[in-house]
């Protein structure tokens, strides 16, 4: 029978400059916990040697630390983070699937407080990084500007419930990870917007979590085209979703 309880999905793209410290980071603190956990890299299509840098990381853990490898699937091309987290998600056994992303720009002990509300009931406990008075939470100008509009734009067309969408550190029921990647359209950065929607009209229980963050450099998002094509996917979701029946059954 299978028992492991958490299942660790990092999508990257280019990564071979962050991903060794993520990698040690989280090995480190799943290590420390009670229970079986198992972590999922997704490269998507790098064209650096991120995919070398996983495999060197376990190998180092496996001689120290007895931890068991990553495993680590390959897109053959960059097709987008929304691509890979659903081919993460679908692979993953644990009873909860987190997403993370690989700058670590959320540390992974913050999932204990996703933890909380996924115990209470929840179905999907979301990072937020709203009402934070940590300094390193600020996000540039820019960020925050288009964030806010995101939010009210979601707020318009009847899609709310969530501030921040686009946090990158989200704790799933495996139940529900797996039936909304196998159900999502969106293979680009809106992949969460889409996650959160089909939550809502399937009836999950949605929990908002405020959570420590801090700004990474490096992003892989282009605001501004990135930005647009995030703005056309939420407009676009009501009809490619318009034939879907509600409930969790």
């Amino acid at each position: 029978m299978n028992n492991i309880y958490l299942s660790v999905i990092i999508p990257a793209f280019n990564e071979e400059v962050r991903i060794a410290k993520t990698l040690n980071t989280v090995k480190r603190y799943l290590s420390e916990q009670n229970y079986r956990s198992e972590i999922i890299v997704v490269d998507d299509g790098s064209n650096d040697v991120t995919s070398e840098v996983v495999k060197v990381i376990d190998i180092y853990h496996s001689e120290f630390n007895e931890l068991k490898p990553s495993q680590i699937i390959r897109n053959i091309k960059n097709v987008g983070k929304g691509f890979s987290v659903a081919c993460g998600f679908l692979e993953a056994r644990g009873q909860h699937v987190l997403l993370t992303d690989a700058d670590m720009s959320t540390p992974i002990n913050e999932v204990e407080k996703l933890f909380v509300e996924i115990k209470n009931g929840a179905d999907l406990a979301v990072g937020s990084r709203h009402d934070l008075s940590n300094a390193e939470a600020k996000k540039p100008l820019i960020r925050q500007v288009l964030s806010f509009a995101l939010y009210l734009i979601c707020y318009f067309i009847g899609f709310s419930g969530v501030k921040d969408t686009q946090c990158g550190f989200k704790l799933y029921q495996s139940k529900a990870a797996k039936r909304l990647s196998s159900m999502q359209k969106i293979y680009g950065f809106g992949f969460d917007l889409e996650h959160l929607f089909l939550a809502q009209r399937l009836g999950y229980k949605v929990k908002e979590v405020p959570v420590n963050w801090s700004y990474q450099k490096g992003s892989k998002v282009n605001l501004f085209k990135d930005s647009v094509v995030m703005l056309f996917d939420l407009l676009r979701l009501s009809y490619i979703h318009r034939n879907i029946d509600s409930g969790k059954s």
